[in-house]
């Protein structure tokens, strides 16, 4: 490992028990979670997920088939995250508020927008 490596897991170590114990607290004392929160939480796990696909084998992560899971992993991803919004948006549609909500309409716009801007871009990169 390297010095770098082994300060980045330090360091993600320290914040973990930290907010986790803050959170911990929370819990404890009745407050419900905010939306900074839940963004904490998230934001932890998508850490801690890179650190247990890729832990210190960077050269993997750059060689061809890790450039493959990345590529095939980026691009199921986005197909479920518009999934996932396209039904939240007729959920709310239909169920919810009743077609107010327009951030989540907007939301589901710039999903379904962003992977033909990003291929544009790369391709105009490329060529």
């Amino acid at each position: 490992m390297k010095a770098k490596d082994i300060i980045c897991f330090t360091l993600l170590i320290i914040f973990t028990l930290y907010f986790g114990t803050t959170l911990l607290s929370y819990f404890k004392s009745g407050d419900s979670y905010g939306t900074t929160e839940y963004l904490l939480i998230l934001g932890l796990l998508v850490a801690w997920g890179e650190i247990f696909t890729w832990r210190t084998r960077s050269e993997v992560q750059k060689d061809e088939m890790g450039q493959k899971i990345i590529k095939n992993s980026s691009s199921l991803s986005y197909y479920i995250v518009f999934i996932s919004l396209l039904i939240l948006w007729v959920l709310d549609l239909f169920f919810i508020n009743k077609g107010q909500n327009f951030t989540l309409f907007i939301a589901l716009c710039i999903a379904y927008i962003t992977k033909p801007i990003i291929q544009f871009i790369l391709v105009k990169k490329h060529i």
